[in-house]
């Protein structure tokens, strides 16, 4: 990330609006009938079975060199280790900017931005990192990976990933309708972001900014088998840890918290212990009886794999470690409060008015 500090990035950005331009492909003899696409030895693009890089059905990847702008879309199945790509159309605009003899490309023209100049005249390519991606089972979605792949010859590319990747494991009894994930100090997760064409190691985000992911699940089953659920991300350092919230179809979440750093790197999987979500766990517990209609959040301390949250005696829950205050809503004046939690040590409020009795006996 130091090296962006000797370049500038125009703010002028040539936006990406594909053309259908079937009838020109007969004229154009410059252009091959197929491309194919191969990957660094431990890109991947999809994980199957074998932990091998595969395509996906559908896939399609955008083409910049010399005079070109263009969509290719891959002629292979799903799980495909290789195969070749035919030309859809065109986008609007061509870069300026003499490749020389290489030609490049970018994964997927689904998360295809546009592309602007840095200072030095060289393009920077803008593709999107959207704040929602969808469970996919021993996998990542493919629809949220990014790659650039070069050709020395415009008609065999190899590509490496821009993306790095997030790996849970859950054991339970219960079923995941989504899994949301933050970082502890807001980091920038999701937006549109810019990587320099042919330089992975450059790159920053450009606008759109937002601090969460949510993995969409739609009811996956947990067992006492580890469960694997995988999020696509931007190289990133998590100085504080991250925070993850496990929603259920019941109405229930679990929270995941770690305060020790995660570094997110480029083409890598970064794995998270197994946790067990399920009832039979032996939880710490406090209880608290409170009157009035403002509670001072509770905050537990302890490992930096505590885990905690906080029943308002509402029908509503939360994350315990949030310093703050929670405001009632349903016009009662009397209320339970229960905090549980894992690896605690101790607790501390904010304030203890409202408060008549806290239970710590099972703490």
């Amino acid at each position: 990330m130091k090296r962006l500090l000797f370049f500038t990035l125009l703010v002028t950005i040539f936006t990406a609006c594909m053309q259908d331009s079937i009838d020109e492909v007969s004229r154009d003899s410059s252009r091959p009938e197929y491309i194919y696409a191969t990957f660094e030895d431990d890109t991947r693009v999809e994980l199957n079975e074998n932990k091998k890089t595969v395509w996906t059905e559908g896939d399609k990847i955008v083409l910049y060199a010399n005079g070109k702008h263009e969509a290719w879309s891959f002629t292979g199945k799903t799980g495909d280790r290789g195969g070749s790509f035919v030309y859809l159309g065109y986008y609007s605009g061509v870069p300026e900017f003499d490749f020389g003899d290489k030609c490049f490309a970018f994964y997927s023209c689904d998360n295809y931005g546009g592309f602007a100049y840095f200072n030095t005249g060289e393009p920077a390519i803008f593709h999107y990192v959207r704040p929602e991606q969808q469970y996919k089972p021993n996998t990542y979605d493919p629809q949220s990976n990014a790659m650039i792949g070069v050709s020395d010859d415009g008609k065999n590319f190899t590509f490496r990933n821009l993306m790095g990747h997030l790996r849970l494991s859950l054991t339970g009894d219960k079923r995941v309708e989504k899994i949301i994930l933050r970082g502890n100090q807001n980091e920038v997760i999701n937006g549109m972001r810019y990587v320099k064409y042919d330089d992975t190691e450059v790159y920053n985000w450009y606008s759109d900014y937002t601090a969460q992911t949510t993995l969409v699940c739609n009811g996956v089953q947990l067992t006492d088998i580890p469960t694997e659920f995988y999020f696509t991300l931007a190289p990133t350092y998590f100085s504080s840890g991250i925070s993850v919230e496990v929603h259920f179809t019941d109405g229930t979440f679990y929270p995941i918290r770690t305060t020790k750093v995660v570094s997110i790197e480029r083409n890598t999987i970064q794995p998270m212990a197994t946790v067990d979500t399920g009832d039979d766990i032996e939880w710490q517990t406090i209880t608290i009886k409170h009157r009035g209609s403002i509670a001072s959040t509770p905050v537990l301390y302890g490992d930096s794999n505590i885990v905690s949250y906080t029943y308002w005696g509402d029908g509503f829950m939360t994350d315990t470690n949030i310093d703050g205050s929670y405001v009632y809503s349903d016009g009662l004046d009397e209320h339970e409060i229960m905090v549980k939690s894992q690896n605690a040590t101790y607790l501390y409020l904010g304030s203890c008015a409202g408060i008549s009795e806290i239970d710590l006996s099972n703490f």
